[in-house]
């Protein structure tokens, strides 16, 4: 019990130390940016606004400041040593520090200059402080990053792999933006309307910041810092997280809300206000793909988990559009059943089923392939996953549909089409989870029997081979992984080097029946070698 405590002591009296530095360093950057700001423009407060603000600041960075930099000076000294420098807490600090500073300098600065462009002026000075206090701590924190004596030994590269990431959404956010204020501006060339306010270009100026700044900061990340050459970890968690299901989910609802928005202008007559939100959707559908045209370049060389991986994300996201527009297409049913409370929806609705229908199908079957060979191991997780997600939507369309129906036996003077309206909507989710739950579930059973299959066919196989031999037996440690099919790994022997073929150890092996799947070899002479069985 001592010897717990004591292992756990160090972890949480780091845990503790970086917290209490993350919130110094935090509220002294917001003093100097506060002060910085009423001395570049005193006129934007007056009075007890003033006095107030200007208390708030001199004490955050009076206090704070000296306490970080304090704290700083005993880190920096203790980081100098291994055990403080390995420390996953100190990897977790200076990336969140890192990725704090760099989010708040640079989304201060693009705005800035975003207002500026726009012909607008208001905010500047707030915005002005905060970017140059905080691009001085995103300075220093990279600094850190950098300095070989005191970098993170673990979670080493989260800190570039955060900022990559985070310029590409920035750059390809500002993006969608811009193409949606062009194309708004396009429509209003079919469909003329009063001009309110700035013309339309300075929308897109105002994005061009943003768009420059985005991409900037994904590429000082990706090429200059080297984060596209990661493997493995969290760099693939994060390619397939931003890479795929985000702009996946991004060119999938984009597209799917478009062609909701054509059609149901073209069922009801086109106008401006049927038609004004297709520009957005149309930028972020264009944007979208535009990030996925590049997965692709991004994969190259990964693990094949991580191909599968994206490939599940990709899949997942057309069950779910798939089975929403599926849930959609039953509650429209059921809203035609009861056209008094219906009212002229149920067209729309039955479109907006309809296309999420197709659509997600389309993507699901593209990325899911049934009825082709796939390894049942690889796609366990997704299974499970989905299962975990329809049992969640099961429970909460069941809570709802419970509730509606309570509602109207405890107040029977409602009428039975009210009780059909309302719970049409959860009927509908449930029909679409019971639905995707069993096709699910008979691919699960079906997996389960061949790896059951596989199982029985492996007991006994050999698996692995731990090879005790002397002087270089990598080529031999090779030669045999690639004629047993089995794991094999080299302990070096000391002293003696003696050495046997190929066709001795493969023999040595098959002369012993039923040695079970982990075996160790070991070469005691010249064509001497004892197979003994391993645990």
């Amino acid at each position: 019990m001592g010897v717990q405590a004591a292992g756990a002591l160090p972890t949480v009296r780091r845990l503790i130390v970086y917290i209490l530095f993350f919130t110094l360093v935090t509220v002294a950057a917001i003093g100097a940016s506060g002060l910085l700001a009423l001395v570049v423009d005193p006129g934007q407060l007056a009075g007890t606004d003033r006095t107030s603000a200007l208390a708030r600041s001199i004490a955050f960075l009076v206090i704070a400041g000296p306490l970080a930099m304090l704290l700083w000076r005993a880190l920096s000294k203790r980081l100098g040593q291994p055990a403080e420098s390995g420390a996953p807490a100190w990897g977790l600090y200076l990336a969140a520090m890192y990725a704090t500073a760099l989010t708040t300098a640079s989304t201060s600065l693009f705005s800035l200059l975003g207002t500026l462009a726009s012909g607008h002026t208001g905010g500047w000075a707030q915005n002005f402080a905060r970017a140059l206090v905080w691009c001085g701590v995103w300075w220093w924190h990279q600094r850190i990053w950098r300095n070989a004596r005191i970098t993170p030994r673990v979670l080493a590269n989260l800190p570039g792999i955060l900022g990559s990431w985070y310029g590409l959404v920035v750059g390809f956010t500002a993006v969608a933006f811009a193409l949606s204020a062009l194309f708004s501006a396009a429509l209003g060339t079919f469909f003329p309307a009063p001009s309110i306010g700035s013309p339309w270009w300075t929308g897109i100026l105002a994005q061009l910041p943003w768009i420059a700044g985005g991409l900037a900061v994904w590429w000082w990340h990706w090429v200059r810092r080297g984060m596209g050459l990661v493997r493995g970890g969290f760099a693939d968690v994060a390619l397939v997280l931003v890479g795929v299901l985000g702009a996946g989910a991004a060119t999938l609802g984009g597209t799917g809300y478009l062609l909701y928005t054509l059609g149901n202008a073209a069922l009801r007559g086109p106008s401006l206000q049927l038609l004004s939100p297709a520009p957005l959707a149309l930028g972020t559908a264009l944007a979208g793909a535009l990030v996925a045209s590049l997965a692709p370049h991004w994969f190259a060389g990964r693990l094949p988990s991580t191909l599968e991986a994206g490939r599940q994300v990709v899949s997942g996201l057309g069950l779910a559009a798939a089975a929403a527009g599926l849930g959609v297409c039953v509650n429209a049913a059921l809203a035609a059943l009861a056209p008094p409370l219906a009212g002229d929806n149920t067209q729309s609705l039955l479109l907006a089923g309809a296309i999420w229908l197709v659509l997600g199908g389309l993507t699901w079957w593209r990325a899911w392939r049934p009825g082709q060979p796939a390894d049942p191991r690889a796609r366990r997780v997704y299974l499970v996953a989905v299962f975990g997600i329809s049992a969640v939507v099961a429970l909460i369309a069941l809570l709802v549909a419970g509730f509606r129906i309570f509602e109207f036996l405890l107040d029977p003077d409602r009428l039975a089409s009210g009780l059909l309206d309302s719970v049409r909507a959860p009927i509908g989710l449930l029909t679409a989870t019971a639905l995707v739950s069993v096709y699910h579930f008979v691919v699960w059973r079906a997996d389960r029997t061949v790896l059951e299959t596989t199982d029985t066919q492996r007991d006994g196989a050999l698996e692995s081979i731990l090879l005790v031999a002397g002087g270089d037996a990598d080529p031999l440690r090779a030669a045999l992984a690639k004629s047993t099919g089995a794991r094999v790994r080299l302990l070096a022997r000391a002293g003696d080097e003696y050495q046997a073929t190929e066709e001795e150890l493969v023999a040595a092996i098959a002369s012993v029946d039923g040695a079970g799947p982990r075996i160790m070899l070991l070469i005691d002479g010249p064509g001497s070698v004892r197979v003994i069985e391993l645990e």
